[in-house]
């Protein structure tokens, strides 16, 4: 077994073989009852979920809460990654003990379903790919079954806490972990700490995520800088103090704005043992799959008459939770004490080519790299991609499934991006290796890019959201993964610019396709990516980097290879990175979030512009009907190709008119 330690942040790794094969089911015997497990599965309420509403030939669905403790040994082989797991207490037997908030969605008679349990790696303790799936709701009221995309099909649904955060309130409740405290033999364990914020009036600026060591300023730097690569300017002692061992107030120095980076590098104390999120999410899955009772005898909820009802496993998540399933698999916890595997399928969404800041000392687990914010934090290190290669800048060699691999634990992935992990993610880095040469995947994984944006509104930006909701293409995948591991069915083609055929291009080579938009010139902003030595604080970066692609575009400045999307096969605007408005640290990108620039009107307008793009009388002169028959073909032939569900192409099609419409409307 191999796993991948952060002692600060500094990754250790060592490389093996390609890929064997996805492999048979495996055996479902119980793993032995002592070592790395669910101990006891407390459920504090049952009742019904959505209002007692029936979905089909399945039946009505109840929603379980409730708590599980589980136990780490810090001698096991399979826990041997997990960062300070030696230094946290144990209880007599000589195990770590932790508990976390569990969620159960099932039928109320489960052998009604499908067979398939499908674990959703929560968002911050939210689950928001539940929400996404049937575009409603996060919670279990009756109004939050929405379109009852996995009631209608028999799905069991399952989320549990994997990051530590104290319990809250609320409808739904926060998903949960409560990890232990790092500690050398008893006593308390310090390091260097660096927090980054930005914009003075939100909530977050000024807090640690770990106590100071000290209140003594001099002990603490805090600089500020417009720009990711400007120098560091130091922020005078007299306009920064504690106000208490967890808090910074700072008064802004004269000419900063809203997107002013502050970094502030502080001794901090009290490590938390956040690597348990791995196990505990490992060992509740395995708990469900394998074992009919807890340690007290309690029935395992998910069986039957003692025997286990799930036939496979599938994990989602998005965004931070894509990250931490392409780690999970990384770190080697696809394979469960008993040397099983945990998830046959996997989709993440919106990961990049990052992983996380979790399983490390002082880890912060909400954050996550982009070119402006959070740049220089430990989570997109090589290896990016799920093939083994080599890193031309250090000569490792790796590969995300190189631990799966191994135990013949690998599972199936799709991973789904949006255009926006092109340049804020170096997602180019999934299907180039580390010199830019184009590499095929292993035969288990799948890599769609769509021509949207990763949605997360417009604040800040300097042009308005992109309009495309990407959730139906994340349930078509999620679709083709189950298809994938329970019947065999393969699944659509990796679908991605490419370096091969020319549409994966240089940022030089993007600007010169870009077309003439008044008052809109190209932008070539992109998070650039070295090798960084975390040993100090804020890191030493290398002057080379990694060479990064982005998606090639056509004569309006859109994608011309990915999943192509409706609105981008029958465009009504130009649709890319959204970059940051006036106040905002004007020019960097905006986040993760994708902008519109609409169309000209009419060709008078794009004439007395000087646009180059082609007006919307010019390109539809059906007007209307031509419009709506050109989305819905291009929305039948994603359909057809399985990168869309024909219900979510039909309900697509709806929405063409209106669309049409607002694009024509007098401003």
């Amino acid at each position: 077994m191999r796993f991948r330690r952060q002692l600060l942040t500094v990754v250790l790794g060592m490389g093996l073989g390609g890929f064997h094969g996805f492999g048979e089911a495996q055996e479902t015997a119980a793993p032995a009852s002592e070592g790395s497990r669910v101990t006891r599965l407390d459920i504090t309420s049952r009742g019904p979920a959505f209002g007692g509403r029936s979905f089909g030939a399945v039946g009505p669905y109840e929603i379980l809460l409730g708590t599980a403790t589980a136990v780490a040994d810090p001698d096991a082989p399979r826990d041997a990654g997990i960062v300070d797991l030696e230094n946290a207490p144990r209880n007599a037997d000589g195990l770590v003990e932790y508990t976390f908030a569990v969620d159960i969605l099932k039928p109320v008679d489960i052998t009604r379903g499908n067979g398939v349990l499908v674990y959703e790696i929560n968002n911050r303790g939210r689950n928001i790919v539940f929400g996404y799936f049937h575009e409603a709701g996060l919670g279990y009221a009756a109004g939050n079954a929405g379109n009852a995309f996995l009631m209608n099909q028999g799905y069991t649904y399952v989320s549990s806490g994997w990051l530590h955060g104290a319990p809250g309130a609320g409808d739904p409740r926060p998903v949960l972990a409560n990890f232990p405290l790092a500690t050398d033999d008893g006593r308390t364990i310090t390091g260097t700490s660096m927090e980054e914020w930005q914009n003075p009036d939100s909530a977050a600026f000024g807090r640690l995520t770990y106590p100071a060591v000290s209140l003594d300023q001099t002990a603490a730097t805090l600089t500020h800088r417009q720009l990711q690569d400007d120098p560091r300017r130091t922020v005078p002692a007299d306009r920064w103090r504690y106000v208490d061992d967890m808090t910074v107030a700072v008064t802004p120095p004269t000419g900063t704005d809203a997107g002013t980076i502050y970094e502030f590098v502080y001794e901090a104390r009290d490590p938390i043992v956040h690597g348990l999120g791995f196990a505990a999410m490992r060992d509740l899955v395995s708990f469900a799959r394998y074992r009919p009772a807890d340690d007290r005898g309690t029935p395992n909820p998910l069986f039957v008459n003692g025997g286990p009802v799930l036939d496979h496993a599938v994990a989602v998540g998005s965004s931070q939770s894509g990250r931490m399933a392409r780690d999970f698999v990384y770190q080697g916890f696809n394979e469960d004490p008993a040397g099983r595997r945990v998830f046959d399928g996997m989709t993440p969404y919106v990961g990049g080519a990052r992983r996380t800041f979790v399983n490390a000392r002082f880890a912060q687990t909400g954050r996550y790299t982009r070119q402006h914010e959070d740049h220089n934090y430990p989570m997109d290190e090589f290896p990016f991609t799920f093939a083994t290669t080599t890193d031309a800048l250090t000569g490792r060699t790796d590969g995300l499934l190189a631990a799966c691999t191994a135990s013949g634990t690998c599972p199936h992935i799709i991973q789904v991006d949006a255009e926006s992990e092109f340049y804020g993610a170096h997602a180019s880095l999934i299907v180039t290796d580390t010199s830019g040469r184009a590499i095929e995947l292993p035969p288990n994984v799948r890599y769609w890019l769509l021509a949207t944006a990763h949605s997360q509104g417009a604040a800040g930006c300097r042009d308005p959201a992109n309009p495309v909701r990407p959730w139906p293409y994340y349930r078509a995948a999620f679709d083709a993964t189950v298809q994938w591991v329970r019947d065999g069915v393969e699944p659509p083609a990796t679908r991605a610019p490419s370096v091969a055929d020319g549409t994966a291009v240089t940022v030089e080579e993007q600007g010169a396709q870009y077309p003439t938009i008044p008052d809109r010139p190209y932008n070539g902003a992109i998070s650039t990516l070295g090798v960084r030595d975390f040993s100090v604080w804020p890191p030493k970066e290398s002057d080379e980097r990694y060479p990064l692609f982005v998606p090639g575009l056509d004569a309006d400045g859109n994608l011309v290879a990915g999943v192509i999307v409706p609105e981008v096969a029958a465009p009504l605007s130009t649709m890319g990175k959204a970059v940051r408005a006036a106040g905002f640290a004007e020019g960097d990108l905006c986040g993760v979030n994708g902008s519109t620039i609409p169309f000209p009107r009419t060709m008078d307008e794009r004439t007395a512009s000087g646009d180059s793009r082609l007006s919307l009388e010019e390109r539809y002169p059906g007007g209307e009907a031509e419009y709506v028959r050109r989305y819905a073909e291009a929305a039948d032939a994603l359909a057809a190709e399985r990168y869309l569900l024909p219900a979510d192409a039909e309900t697509l099609k709806k929405s063409a008119a209106a669309a049409w419409r607002a694009a024509v409307a007098a401003p």
